[in-house]
């Protein structure tokens, strides 16, 4: 009789705990905002166990077609690489060895050495998923299908300074090929001068500046160099410091939010978009 009360007492205690945890997850504060592009950040975002589960490599196949197909998002944010011979690569990382069995930088190696690459995020995710690395001609392949071109936010990764200009050529013309309107396309870099070399292809680009955690010098730069938006970490900023940067005249894009809680305090600072990790979540809140 002993051993049967204390099962059901730590059956009672297990449930507690789990629906406490189920009601923290969900939490949040009301949103008061609805004016806001909810963006896929990566796709579906990064590997997580939990809140909510996601076992898909972020800017893989399977995370971009989650985020739009299933989970409905307005867009997605992409980190675009180029290799060695001109081919415009997704992948998030400096080096392939965080992601891959393969070792190297992208710029480094041969389009052929890297796509097609099996993305091995650990034992355990990769039983829910067989994704590789992509071209971002994949990807847009894959829009061209869609009866709207979803928003698209460039996070422009290049790490050899003499090959800023031949990447925005690069870029630029893969996106023209696919007739992508300049009015869904906000390419991000916290290199001004990486930037700069996009103006100089396009001039009526939307460029937008990573604060790389300095807001208040990312407001300067952006000022000082006519660019048109400001792309910060939602966890590191305010309601007041994205205002400032709404009447300096720029778009305020946020990134990170995967619990709710997260998300509506992100939503309710009145940014034009947020690139999120949970879209369901964001989606459902914005109903």
């Amino acid at each position: 009789m002993l051993k049967r009360k204390i099962w059901l007492f730590i059956l009672a205690f297990v449930l507690l705990a789990l629906g406490i945890t189920f009601w923290l997850m969900r939490r949040h504060d009301e949103v008061k905002y609805k004016e806001v592009l909810v963006l896929g950040h990566a796709g579906s975002g990064f590997l997580s166990p939990l809140n909510p589960f996601n076992p898909l490599p972020s800017n893989s196949m399977a995370s971009l077609v989650k985020a739009m197909e299933e989970n409905g998002a307005d867009g997605v944010e992409v980190d675009v690489q180029m290799s060695q011979d001109g081919v415009l690569i997704l992948y998030h990382d400096v080096s392939l060895e965080s992601m891959t069995k393969a070792q190297g930088i992208i710029d480094n190696l041969q389009a052929a050495e890297v796509v097609g690459l099996k993305y091995t995020g650990g034992f355990f995710y990769d039983l829910f998923h067989e994704e590789e690395i992509i071209t971002l001609e994949a990807m847009l392949q894959r829009f061209a299908t869609y009866p709207e071109l979803p928003y698209l936010h460039i996070d422009l990764r290049n790490h050899v300074a003499s090959r800023h200009l031949y990447y925005a050529q690069t870029l630029l013309d893969m996106l023209r090929k696919y007739n992508y309107p300049l009015e869904k396309l906000v390419f991000i870099s916290p290199n001004v001068q990486f930037l700069l070399a996009f103006r100089e292809v396009e001039p009526a680009a939307q460029l937008m500046i990573d604060t790389a955690g300095d807001y208040e010098q990312a407001l300067v730069e952006a000022k000082n160099n006519a660019l048109q938006g400001i792309c910060a970490n939602g966890r590191d900023v305010s309601a007041a410091q994205v205002q400032r940067a709404k009447e300096q005249g720029l778009q305020v894009a946020l990134f990170g939010g995967k619990s709710r809680s997260r998300i509506a305090r992100m939503i309710n600072m009145q940014p034009d978009a947020i690139q999120v990790d949970n879209v369901a979540a964001a989606r459902q809140m914005l109903e």
